[in-house]
């Protein structure tokens, strides 16, 4: 079946309808994707030389415990300089876009 969308060339009905429950359980979602999910180890690794996302914030100097300490180190811009430093990214940001990219991907089944 020639979808006419890169990448899905070749899914058969089972896969195209397995991904389409999946989108609907991802946009039914309501809770926050914790940090260690979004930021799964095999994404750390691959663009990062860090293990895990625990790894690299404690190398960037997060200290913080709860999620108004962690949003309050990200939001303060503290974090950019070390992201542009020890990744290919230009910013938390740009890192984070990938990383939701990579994440919904994944949940959707390719």
């Amino acid at each position: 079946m020639n979808t006419g969308i890169s990448g899905l060339d070749g899914l058969d009905e089972q896969k195209l309808s397995e991904i389409r429950e999946n989108a609907a359980r991802l946009s039914d979602m309501k809770q926050e994707v914790p940090v260690e999910e979004l930021f799964s180890e095999s994404f750390i690794q691959r663009h990062t030389k860090f293990s895990s996302i625990g790894h690299l914030l404690k190398a960037a100097g997060y200290e913080g415990s709860t999620d108004e300490e962690f949003d309050e180190f990200i939001q303060g811009h503290t974090i950019n300089p070390f992201i542009v430093e020890h990744t290919p990214f230009r910013s938390w940001q740009d890192f984070q876009e990938l990383a939701v990219s990579a994440y919904i991907t994944k949940w959707l089944g390719f």
